[in-house]
């Protein structure tokens, strides 16, 4: 047993173990120090405990989980899940202005136009947006799906996340976070509609890339269609991830250092070329050749001219296939009825053979 000073309770060393025993013994010790009680603590005590050891906010949240540990260990509330003590720990901070203005000058650079450097540069400058201008976490942004973004034609909003970001006219389009984030919404609208590759590489190819000129267009955005992702992971030739899971913070965490040191390669470099192989033509080729055969067999034909001898003959011919019919028919009625003594032969030699397995006398 360890008697912690200032506490009338006694710990015992396995509750405290050798993960939570530098942090717990400062707080004890501070306790003691102040004549506040460390076991039963209450918020204010841990408050104040932390106010007076200042310490980054990752080293907070250590101090407080092993006093909530020691606490729970020893069959108290935990003191560290107080309202108030959570939202201080997890209040996001505020990205720092380096970073902030290395990430700017990324996105202005980033290609917006081009197979498939502008699809990777409009998705990685909202990835760059999201964590080094809004303040979120690699994981927080590999969470999101496109329908907690919400756009209403003035502000960006992110309500998961107390993100409320407004359109500003006076920053450049090429920078501006709600532009950035339109650019990349209306072109998974774009895919909404058009699944091939192809539509959206001819796209890209032929749109005009963004400068500091151009107008951001402050229309709403069409409705979702597939509430898949915010940013997905993609191959070398621009192909989506199919599956419901966004970027891994691994390939955020790669992607953001690459370009934040200036190591990634462009993608403009590698341009998928949309040759004309044939198949074009073929596809219409096949298109009009059905729609030659449908419009042939929709013409009307006409009836052959028979005379009443034929017609005649043909009444009666079809009235001796039926009689015929008929007849044949007919004498399968003995085979049918004997195909049903038969069956209830079987039945009833089943039944015989249930009642002997279960014991009783079979049927005479």
């Amino acid at each position: 047993m360890i008697r912690i000073d200032g506490s009338d309770t006694s710990v015992p060393a396995g509750a405290i173990g050798a993960r939570y025993r530098h942090d717990w013994q400062l707080f004890a010790d501070w306790c003691s120090a102040v004549d506040a009680s460390a076991l039963p603590a209450d918020p204010l005590t841990i408050a104040l405990f932390l106010d007076e050891h200042p310490a980054a906010t990752g080293t907070h949240r250590r101090r407080v989980t092993a006093i909530n540990t020691v606490h729970a260990r020893c069959g108290y509330p935990a003191p560290g899940t107080a309202l108030a003590l959570r939202e201080r720990l997890t209040r996001r901070t505020r990205p720092r202005p380096d970073l902030r203005d290395a990430a700017t000058d990324v996105i202005r650079r980033l290609p917006t136009a081009g197979w498939p450097g502008g699809l990777f540069g409009r998705r990685d400058a909202l990835l760059l947006a999201l964590t080094c201008r809004l303040g979120l976490s690699p994981i927080q942004v590999g969470r999101l799906k496109r329908s907690d973004v919400t756009f209403d034609g003035r502000t960006l909003r992110i309500p998961s996340h107390g993100i409320v970001v407004p359109h500003d006219p006076e920053e450049s389009p090429r920078i501006d976070p709600v532009a950035v984030y339109l650019r990349w919404a209306r072109l998974q609208a774009f895919t909404d509609r058009t699944l091939s590759n192809r539509w959206l590489g001819e796209s890209l190819t032929n749109a005009t890339p963004v400068t500091d000129d151009s107008v951001t267009g402050l229309q709403l955005l069409p409705a979702i269609r597939e509430n898949g992702p915010l940013l997905p992971s993609f191959d070398k030739w621009g192909h989506a991830n199919t599956g419901q899971a966004g970027m891994s913070r691994r390939a955020i965490t790669r992607i953001l250092t690459a370009h934040l040191s200036g190591t990634t390669s462009t993608r403009e470099q590698r341009q998928v070329k949309f040759f004309d192989d044939g198949w074009a033509d073929a596809v219409e080729d096949v298109v009009e050749a059905i729609s030659e055969d449908e419009k042939d067999s929709t013409e009307p034909v006409e009836p052959p001219e028979l005379s009443s001898e034929e017609l005649a003959a043909r009444y009666e011919a079809g009235l001796a296939a039926r009689r015929g019919t008929a007849k044949a028919m007919a004498d399968l009625e003995p085979a049918f009825e004997e195909l049903d003594d038969r069956t209830d032969e079987l039945l009833a030699r089943i039944q015989d053979l249930l009642e002997v397995v279960e014991g009783s006398p079979p049927r005479a």
